[in-house]
């Protein structure tokens, strides 16, 4: 079996690369809601002098180096997605630069999320740069999705510029969703380590705009999926987004009444991942005009059909 130098190969770094990168995120959050945060209690070592816990650490330390450990998962995966996609070819037999672009930014994106990790650890915890640890996870998991779409040549579909606005201002007001889910975290009491300082906002009122913008989010997907009928691929992609963002809302809103317990918060940033994903996997669906469209992908797509055959 060809590790990397086939589109196969290909497609299948590709999903293990965006698995990875959501599998990150809710390991990221297993450690918070534990308050394994400094389990380490520097970085790059775990203790001074020590890359690794030492014997008789207890149980926060190995779940912090646990996640420590899973991102050299992610970057071995993302290696190989470059190794992939530097031997991708299109169907005139020419390299593929986006596909090289996005397997590069990835490992760029994997680089920073760990440093912003350490930095996290060595300023005990502060609540504004935990909250900017994921900002590089969200642009991973996008990067990722775009690259699973490339990798298995998903042409945009057809649909009108008033939709492609609708959805422009849907991961406009998605991505505000997000960064203010971050500043209610960093105002409530899951800090990472019982020692870790909060923001200093009130927890009601963060909760309240961040749960605002939520429902303009849902509103926004109700009408794509009203704008979307006739267009069945756009359409799934809507239903999927709107199916998330629903499951995603009725878990905040627990947590938010059942004062935060643990594994909500778990499933909650789970949900975040997934819905980092279905906005992106709409997004990028959609990018193009109608009139833009070309044969290209459906081209290259039935080539590597050909030699899947043969």
């Amino acid at each position: 079996m060809d590790l990397v130098g086939s589109a196969a190969a290909l497609r299948r770094w590709a999903v293990a690369s965006l698995v990875s990168n959501v599998a990150i995120v809710v390991t990221g959050g297993l450690v918070r809601v534990t308050s394994s945060g400094l389990g380490c209690s520097t970085w790059p070592q775990c203790e001074p002098g020590s890359y690794v816990p030492h014997p008789d650490a207890g149980i926060h330390a190995y779940i912090e180096f646990g996640n420590r450990l899973l991102t050299f998962v992610l970057v071995i995966v993302a290696i190989g997605t470059l190794l992939a996609a530097l031997r991708a070819r299109d169907a005139a037999g020419s390299p593929r630069p986006l596909v090289r672009g996005l397997a590069i930014g990835v490992i760029v994106g994997i680089v920073a999320q760990a440093v912003i990790g350490g930095i996290s650890v060595l300023v005990q915890l502060n609540p504004w740069v935990v909250g900017a640890h994921l900002v590089p996870s969200i642009a991973l998991i996008v990067a990722c999705v775009l690259l699973v779409h490339e990798a298995y040549y998903r042409r945009p579909v057809p649909v009108g510029r008033s939709v492609r606005r609708v959805v422009r201002a849907l991961v406009l007001f998605g991505m505000v969703a997000m960064l203010l889910g971050v500043v209610v975290t960093g105002a409530g009491p899951n800090s990472g380590a019982g020692a870790a300082s909060r923001n200093g906002l009130d927890l009601l009122a963060a909760a309240r705009v961040h749960s605002l913008t939520v429902w303009v989010v849902v509103a926004l997907t109700i009408g794509l999926a009203l704008a979307s009928r006739a267009n069945p691929a756009a359409r799934r992609a809507v239903m999927l987004l709107l199916g998330v963002e629903l499951v995603q809302a009725a878990v905040g809103y627990a947590q938010y009444f059942l004062a935060l317990p643990p594994w909500l918060v778990t499933l909650h940033m789970t949900g975040t991942a997934l819905f980092t994903a279905a906005l992106a996997h709409l997004w990028w669906l959609t990018r193009t005009p109608p009139s833009d469209l070309s044969e290209t992908h459906g081209a290259m797509a039935q080539r590597d059909s050909d030699k899947s055959v043969g």
